[in-house]
């Protein structure tokens, strides 16, 4: 008898343990679920500080709960709503891939959706089509869902579009910058060549200035040249001539010679 009373008050106490356990948890949660709920209200009337401090309570609520039950999806689909609204995407990802854990088919295409929003707030456009069309796939009717899967679609048309017209912008001004340089560089092609044919043409006239010039001087030195020449030629044919008359006998008649 005695044993059996002791079992039934251990029993008694695991069970109330864990009832104290579970309404902790539950707890904290709603207490996190009631801020968020307030930060969201201050939110819309403008309120953005007080709705700041009112998320950073309902964290600290969820984030108490995590510790009991860190493995909840719940909690992680909470985190990462907090996260998100506090413009903490990846962190926000990364609850919400968490929470994709759990088995109700509504709650998995809440969190896709609300994957989607992060996604896009990150510029991961291309991921974000991809999450919105999931929650589409189990929840056909949210019309919230196909609003944003059709504008993400539409920004990212554009963001395209913009990028090929950047891209196309950028090849066009490269073109244009080779067509400028290759222009420049036949100018001064030609400007070089000009400069040297003017430079030979310089040149040439300076040589055939200095060859007349040459021509001058050495047309007036051997005009003196041969001036000399013949003066010193017409003395020594002079000196020759007076050499050969001294040579030649000089003859006189005489008186009685012979008659012939």
């Amino acid at each position: 008898m005695k044993k059996s009373y002791i079992l039934l008050i251990v029993m008694m106490a695991f069970l109330w343990a864990n009832l104290a356990w579970a309404d902790s948890f539950s707890s904290l949660n709603k207490k996190g679920n009631k801020a968020y709920q307030e930060a969201k209200e201050l939110l819309q009337k403008g309120k953005k500080n007080e709705a700041l401090e009112a998320y950073e309570r309902a964290l600290k609520y969820y984030r108490d709960a995590e510790i009991e039950k860190p493995e909840s999806p719940r909690l992680s689909y909470n985190i990462g709503n907090v996260n998100y609204q506090q413009e903490k995407y990846e962190d926000a990802l990364e609850k919400y891939y968490r929470a994709l854990s759990v088995d109700e088919p509504e709650n998995q295409a809440a969190t896709y959706y609300n994957m989607g929003n992060a996604l896009y707030r990150s510029g991961k456009y291309a991921e974000a089509i991809q999450a919105y069309q999931k929650c589409l796939d189990i929840n056909p009717n949210d019309e919230d869902a196909k609003y944003n899967l059709e504008f993400v679609r539409k920004k990212m048309k554009e963001m395209l579009d913009r990028e090929a017209q950047r891209q196309q912008n950028q090849q066009e001004q490269q073109q244009e910058q080779q067509k400028d340089q290759k222009s420049q560089e036949q100018e001064q092609s030609q400007q070089q060549e000009q400069k040297q044919q003017q430079q030979a043409q310089s040149q040439e006239e300076q040589e055939k200035q200095q060859q007349k010039q040459e021509q001058v001087q050495t047309k007036e030195g051997m005009t003196k040249e041969d001036a000399e020449r013949i003066l010193n030629a017409l003395k020594d044919d002079e000196r020759e001539i007076q050499k050969k008359r001294k040579r030649v006998p000089q003859t006189s008649g005489r008186k009685g010679g012979k008659d012939w």
